[in-house]
């Protein structure tokens, strides 16, 4: 337990000595140009799975409270943040599952609490420090008939790293995101 806890704080630290490296890799969040704009929702095949860095296509399904992509992963800023794709209709159950890391420091913010809501619905809570998958059952109901999907994930503590002390960004910055994907179960 000690070991895994030791782990997870060097890789929040790892985050936050980038972000004090590359402090203009973390630039406010821009809108996304007209070349990434589309109209209405970009389709997702189950289980493909989209990074947030770099060339990982992420940009198609950010809607709203999304930093600057980065090299590796991309930041939620604000306090909610939303995805937005169209999914093929399905019998089989599906699950969301995301590689995240949150912006935490101990003991004032030891993780990162997120509620996670599909299309309306909440379908997890998550406690996001060290970089780990967390998932969510899909309701069937929604991916039966397929169509628009909505991810929203609210963040309400999210914080700058400015105030925690951590380096000069004053962004609002909740979690990191690493992927994401929509698997069948």
């Amino acid at each position: 337990m000690r070991k895994a806890r030791a782990c997870g704080s060097l890789a929040t630290l790892i985050l936050a000595s980038l972000a004090l490296l590359f402090p203009g890799a973390c630039n406010r969040s821009r809108p996304l140009d007209d070349a990434d704009a589309s109209d209405g929702a970009a389709e997702l095949a189950y289980g493909a799975k989209v990074s947030f860095g770099q060339g990982g296509g992420s940009e198609r399904y950010r809607e709203s409270g999304w930093s600057k992509t980065e090299e590796k992963f991309t930041w939620t800023e604000g306090t909610v943040a939303v995805l937005k794709m169209k999914v093929p209709a399905t019998n089989d159950s599906v699950t969301l599952k995301m590689r995240l890391a949150g912006l935490v420091k101990e003991p004032a913010l030891p993780f990162q609490p997120v509620e996670v809501e599909i299309n309306g619905q909440k379908t997890a809570d998550w406690q996001v420090s060290d970089s780990s998958e967390f998932v969510a059952a899909i309701p069937h109901d929604i991916t039966k008939k397929g169509g628009e999907l909505t991810i929203t994930l609210k963040i309400p503590k999210a914080t700058s790293p400015k105030a925690l002390g951590i380096n000069p960004d004053p962004r609002i910055l909740g979690i990191c995101c690493l992927s994401f994907e929509l698997s069948k179960d």
